[in-house]
């Protein structure tokens, strides 16, 4: 079952709720535990997403020497 998270409106509290897919695509709008208030927007949180070349994938080292901007690591 899939994780949504939410952000309260009213007291901006984040949370998480998890519900099956055919719960979510009839619009469900889930309630802040915090405060109990119905003002809730559904949040998007940005991921980070590996990917192998053919370099990575032989034990080489990617082009740019790191794992993306700001990377400290290569």
């Amino acid at each position: 079952m899939p994780t949504y998270e939410y952000v309260c409106l009213k007291c901006g509290r984040p949370f998480e709720i998890r519900a099956s897919l055919s719960e979510y695509s009839k619009g469900i709008r889930p309630k802040c535990p915090q405060c109990g208030s119905e003002k809730t927007i559904r949040a998007f949180r940005s991921v980070n997403v590996w990917t192998a070349s053919r370099a990575t994938a032989r034990g080489g080292r990617s082009p740019g020497g790191g794992c993306g901007p700001g990377c400290a690591c290569g």
